[in-house]
């Protein structure tokens, strides 16, 4: 009876949450671009100082993972509203040859973290050009290497969300993404290339050892990270270290990037012996991402690459962006609670995203269905890693005034009676938002 009840409570919610979407599309105008919120000193526009806001606002309906808790109570499935990212950026140019940028902000303030949502220090970097081919910089970043959405520009994704493994380290040794870095950039005819120099910050997760790698608890070693890209048609600006994910179907591009990053003495673990094994952090990919204009305003975006990371033996890492769960009963499984999945580990990932666009006859949005999916064979688990994502996109106005309603599924695993990690079983979430971006 609990099952069927559950069941109709989580039927009755989606249809809720797609009334929502609905209403959102037919109620809300397009609005008009604006001019960038900038301060020029100088008459020839070359010193300038400016203002970017970024926010992203989710409701979600999550199946939760089975023996899910929330407030101690099973939960088999979820509603929650919440502020997935927030962002308040100022940025500066000195005579077109000297960039500063200052982010502060913060991501997953949801009903268990609202109290302790503070905003912090995001980015603190300065660069300065000393050639057309090259610039130098240095401060707290998310200068990146390894693939184009190891830096990613989260508010202007093609799909809803990063997919986890593209970003490995995030927030183990890094602050959201961003590094304690110096790096050097630039364009070479159509070649762009970025290689940065990162001491990470000390592990924040168990770093006890095992025969399973983990992050070494021990004086860090400093991380190169290095990413090349070719482009075929238009250039993409390397201002900013974060890729888009679209760009509304006003450009034509192809970019085919390979990259890696690498870390010594970053893992550790215990052999047959009980020695302790330190390994490095190797990282590599290549990727090819692409968007291409149609005829009566239509473009096709896509991205797709291959991946294989080296953690060191077994190691495996299960995560939940905005997680809603709060441990497990004697049901939960190795997902733990909420919307967690093993999504990066020590193994080969291929991965792509699609989508198409068009505009709305006689109106200034924008429609863009999109899919996107995760494969990956990871070296612990016995069954390999698929993930779907796939939805829609409202662009009101771009970027700048979005509605999007995306349906994803994840794997569930879980131990058999032989020992050994099988997927057991798929959870769903779907989730709308709406984000403003002004800058």
């Amino acid at each position: 009876m609990y099952f069927f009840e559950s069941h109709k409570l989580f039927e009755s919610n989606l249809i809720s949450l797609l009334l929502l979407f609905f209403f959102f599309c037919f109620s809300i105008p397009a609005t008009a671009q604006q001019p960038a919120l900038r301060l020029y000193a100088e008459n020839d526009s070359s010193t300038y100082a400016g203002l970017r806001l970024t926010g992203q606002l989710w409701m979600r309906l999550n199946e939760n993972n089975p023996g899910t808790l929330i407030n101690g109570q099973a939960s088999s499935s979820f509603f929650d509203i919440s502020v997935r990212r927030i962002r308040f950026q100022t940025y500066a140019r000195i005579r077109e040859k000297t960039n500063m940028t200052m982010t502060l902000g913060q991501n997953n303030i949801n009903y268990l973290t609202a109290r302790s949502g503070e905003i912090r220090l995001l980015d603190f970097y300065v660069d300065h050009r000393l050639h057309q081919f090259l610039t130098v910089g240095g401060g707290q970043s998310g200068w990146n290497g390894t693939s184009r959405y190891a830096a990613p520009l989260t508010s202007k994704m093609l799909t809803l969300d990063v997919s986890p493994f593209m970003i490995p380290t995030v927030n183990q040794t890094d602050n959201i993404l961003r590094k304690l870095s110096a790096y050097i950039k630039g364009q070479v005819g159509k070649w762009d290339y970025r290689w940065v120099f990162s001491r990470p910050y000390a592990p924040v997760e168990n770093t006890g050892i095992s025969a399973i790698s983990t992050f070494a608890n021990v004086k860090p070693g400093i991380q190169t990270a290095f990413y090349l890209k070719h482009q075929f048609f238009e250039k993409e600006s390397n201002h900013s270290p974060f890729h888009p994910g679209t760009y509304d179907g006003e450009r034509k591009l192809l970019a085919l990037g390979m990259g890696f990053e690498r870390q010594n003495d970053a893992m550790w673990h215990l052999n047959a012996r009980a020695d302790t094994i330190t390994t490095p952090l190797t990282l590599m990919a290549i990727d090819l991402f692409g968007e291409l204009p149609l005829p009566k305003n239509k473009a096709l975006t896509f991205y797709t690459g291959y991946f294989y990371y080296d953690f060191g033996p077994q190691y495996l890492r299960v995560i939940g962006f905005n997680n809603v769960g709060r441990g497990v009963n004697e049901m939960g499984t190795f997902n733990g609670s909420g919307n967690s999945w093993p999504a990066i580990g020590t193994g080969h990932t291929v991965y792509f995203q699609g989508g198409f666009m068009w505009k709305i006859p006689e109106r200034g949005e924008k429609i863009q269905p999109f899919i996107a999916g995760q494969y990956s064979k990871y070296q612990r688990l016995d069954d390999p890693v698929s993930y779907f994502e796939g939805g829609v996109n409202l662009l009101l106005n771009g970027q700048g005034s979005k509605i999007t309603l995306a349906f994803q599924n994840r794997p569930v695993f879980d131990f058999s009676g032989e020992g050994r990690l099988l997927e057991t079983t798929r959870r769903n979430a779907f989730v709308l938002q709406y984000q403003l971006r002004i800058e």
